[in-house]
């Protein structure tokens, strides 16, 4: 990572010649060789070196949507000099669209404000800088400089990141930690996949043939804008208003699921699974059509009350072994339309007591669209199948569906923990980040 200053010579992290700046574009490949052992290692050293690249032409990282950030020392000798300076602590930061809501009794209305937030990934110190507190004065830096990042094209809300060092380290730096359970959900092979232990080659595997149930159609990336579109608009205009009015006491925030945030995590996919297994999935989700009452009713927007999941695979080892611990299927978001799941025991009583024929017509719609994951996460050679965070309706349905295989719930407390700084917005009192309520608190957001 630039120079190699000797450790004698480092300057305290209080020194006030440390600043945070952004990296030159020949500084990235070095951050990214020191990170390759460590979250690369399905790819060679050169492939993760090209996914690196790859993931900075998004279309969320364009247009200065990715920032690479280093802290250095202004005051080292070969600080001046191009590709020399030393690079004591590095991450990287994601803009995406957010939105704020919040009740205002004054005047009987619910102020949303749409803005950005700045979700950080890749922090990383060099082992010969660490047990100095580099990290520590970054991230100090990173909090106060996001704050105003980018400020000039919307209004920055909050910033994010998904701590894989436990809860404190970041909690201390203005990071509260949120819930950070999930649950998990076991392969299950079906009758067309290959009974070959072996690493699928690309004559042996074509999860893409198995044929789909009735009233169950796979997502792909023709279909998936009209229901990003969908999402989002309810979120803005139906659940966050309905939150915000319930609880007038708490600041409602989401990132929001549009497309640029969801193809982020497809397109990377794509580039692990086409090194890994010389081909890209066809089926990124699954939708099932139909009505709790076919022959009475339809959703409001006229279409059938669909239930849909879309999902991603991620890949931390290849399969060069028998092992593929580490590799996991994740949920990035489920939405059952019709239904206004406000993530409450309210919501849940609204369907479980008061309709129980949507509450069948959902179980039957969960247990459709898990088995679809199953077996996908079979083909595709993952541990597990993961959704974030739950609502108690949810749950329910997962009690209810009898999930072949069965499930565990887990409770993270080191890895991947969701963690939020709140900055305020106008118009929004109570600007500190323990009024703020994260809603669709789900993987989509991870970067």
């Amino acid at each position: 990572m630039g120079s190699t200053t000797p450790t004698a010579s480092l300057p305290s992290a209080s020194s006030p010649s440390l600043t945070l700046t952004l990296a030159h574009e020949d500084e990235r490949p070095k951050t990214w060789s020191l990170t390759h052992p460590m979250w690369g290692p399905a790819l060679s050293h050169s492939e993760y070196l090209a996914r690196e690249h790859f993931m900075t032409t998004l279309p969320l990282a364009k247009d200065g949507g990715l920032t690479h950030w280093i802290l250095t020392d202004t005051n080292s000798s070969s600080s001046s000099e191009s590709n020399q300076r030393p690079i004591l602590s590095s991450c990287e930061t994601l803009r995406k669209h957010a939105v704020a809501a919040r009740y205002d009794p004054s005047s009987d209305r619910v102020i949303l404000t749409e803005g950005i937030s700045h979700g950080i990934g890749s922090v990383f110190t060099d082992p010969q800088y660490r047990g100095k507190g580099y990290a520590n004065r970054m991230m100090q830096e990173l909090g106060k400089r996001l704050r105003t990042w980018q400020e000039e094209e919307q209004t920055t809300l909050f910033s994010v990141l998904y701590s894989d060092i436990g809860k404190s380290f970041y909690a201390k730096n203005g990071w509260k930690a949120f819930p950070s359970t999930h649950v998990s959900f076991k392969p299950i092979k079906s009758s067309f996949s290959s009974s070959s232990s072996s690493p699928p080659s690309s004559s042996q595997f074509s999860p893409a043939t198995t044929p789909f149930p009735p009233n169950l159609s796979p997502i792909s990336y023709h279909t998936l804008p009209p229901l990003c579109t969908l999402d989002t608009t309810h979120l803005l205009t139906q659940t966050l208003p309905t939150l915000a009015r319930a609880n007038p006491s708490k600041t409602h925030v989401a990132l929001l699921p549009d497309l640029d945030c969801l193809l982020w995590h497809l397109l990377r996919e794509d580039f692990m699974t086409q090194h890994i297994f010389q081909r890209t999935p066809s089926v990124r989700g699954a939708i099932y059509n139909g009505s709790p009452r076919p022959d009475k009713d339809k959703s409001a927007n006229g279409q059938q009350q669909r239930v849909w999941a879309v999902w991603t695979r991620s890949y931390y080892r290849g399969l060069e072994s028998e092992s593929i611990e580490g590799n996991h299927m994740h949920i990035l978001r489920f939405v059952m339309e019709g239904v206004e799941d406000l993530g409450d025991e309210k919501s849940l009583r609204k369907v479980t007591e008061d309709d129980p024929e949507t509450e069948k017509y959902l179980v039957k719609a969960f247990r459709a669209i898990l088995a679809v994951a199953q077996r996908e996460a079979a083909e595709w050679r993952v541990q597990d199948v993961q959704m974030w965070n739950p609502s108690p309706l949810v749950s329910r349905l997962i009690e209810k569906a009898g999930i072949e295989g069965g499930y565990e719930m887990v409770e993270r407390d080191m890895d991947s923990i969701p963690s939020l700084m709140w900055y305020g917005a106008e118009g929004m009192e109570g600007g500190r980040t323990e009024d703020v309520k994260w809603v669709a608190n789900e993987k989509y957001g991870w970067c």
